[in-house]
């Protein structure tokens, strides 16, 4: 039986009982990637997914621990900063900036002028 699964478990009697038999724990260092939402980790993920079926890479992502966090690999520099690339992108594909026109003076657009009497209005 291999024992060297990777196990993330809160400490307590269960994780002490499989310590005192004997199974030793692995620990895995990486960069752990805390998301703002479920959508900012599925984007990584599928940003994941997309560069091993590109390039035949390795996964970048370690472990995928709950709705909004990732374990990331930190043996190569280059693959966190290829993610941050990644989301500087979208944040800025999805970055709108305001206008300074103001919304008062500027002209009507076309069919959005001031409506013309009918005869119904009197």
């Amino acid at each position: 039986r291999d024992h060297s699964q990777t196990i993330l478990l809160p400490p307590g009697p269960w994780v002490e009982a499989r310590l005192e038999a004997g199974f030793m724990p692995n620990a895995t260092g990486g960069v752990l990637l805390a998301c703002d939402g479920p959508a900012i980790k599925q984007f990584i993920l599928k940003l994941d997914e997309d560069r091993r079926a590109a390039s035949q890479a390795p996964s970048f992502v370690l472990r995928d621990l709950d709705e909004r966090t990732l374990l990331l690999r930190d043996d190569e520099p280059a693959l966190v900063e290829f993610v941050k690339a990644k989301l500087d992108e979208l944040q800025s594909a999805n970055a709108y900036e305001r206008s300074d026109v103001d919304v008062q003076s500027a002209p009507p657009e076309k069919g959005h002028g001031p409506r013309k009497k009918s005869r119904k209005d009197g």
